[in-house]
């Protein structure tokens, strides 16, 4: 009887720890705190002045720390897709900007207990050009070792897709006569009066801003 209590401990045990082990330690949310699941797909289709007078298509996701406790954490990152321009890293620490499709791996930092950080991870397209970028991004998990001074990878995180979706702005005519333009922006990010040959930056009183290209 005693060595079936020992087992049937044990058992229960073992399934716990397993459930433990299970528990995500970070998650993908929004500004708002809307959480994202592993494996989501996410469209991203408006972009936002990158306040140089340029166009970036922000992923909009932070990476919350649900572990109870400091952890240490980095990403992988594959850009499966970049059409033009260039797609901007800053997590955990560091911005780096990469031209070329290819996987990625950043640098490792501290994420506070409770913490929430933003990812700040941005498609920056070409003035003139279109397309969609498509980038997959992992969270990984790491210990530290103070001797040596170094990472080790102990588990993967969360894996989100995010498709940032620059399409060709010949309807924002349309889009015009539903809201109003505000401030209007040459390709060096001089504001004009009105509408001139070339790349116009607009702003709406929608808060959006948009590229258009005068022939």
């Amino acid at each position: 009887m005693k060595k079936l209590f020992t087992s049937v401990f044990m058992l229960l045990f073992a399934t716990c720890f397993a459930f433990a082990q299970d528990e995500p330690l970070v998650r993908f949310v929004d500004a708002a705190g809307n959480v994202y699941a592993d494996g989501s797909v996410i469209d991203v289709t408006e972009g936002e002045d990158d306040g140089w007078g340029g166009l970036q298509f922000p992923t909009g996701l932070y990476v919350e720390n649900i572990a109870g406790e400091d952890i240490f954490v980095g990403s992988d990152y594959e850009i499966v897709s970049l059409p033009n321009g260039s797609f901007q890293f800053c997590f955990p620490q560091n911005c780096v900007q990469q031209s070329k499709k290819g996987s990625y791996t950043t640098e490792q930092g501290k994420l506070g207990t409770d913490a929430k950080k933003d990812l700040q991870a941005e498609w920056m397209p070409d003035p003139e050009a279109y397309g969609t970028c498509t980038v997959i991004i992992q969270i990984n998990i790491y210990t530290y070792n103070a001797i040596t001074r170094k990472y080790n990878l102990d588990e993967h995180g969360p894996k989100v897709t995010v498709n940032m979706i620059y399409k060709d702005p010949a309807s924002v005519k349309n889009l015009e006569n539903e809201v109003m333009a505000v401030a209007r922006y040459n390709a060096a990010g001089q504001q004009i009066s009105g509408e001139q040959q070339g790349l116009n930056i607009v702003k709406l009183d929608n808060g959006k801003a948009v590229k258009v290209v005068n022939k």
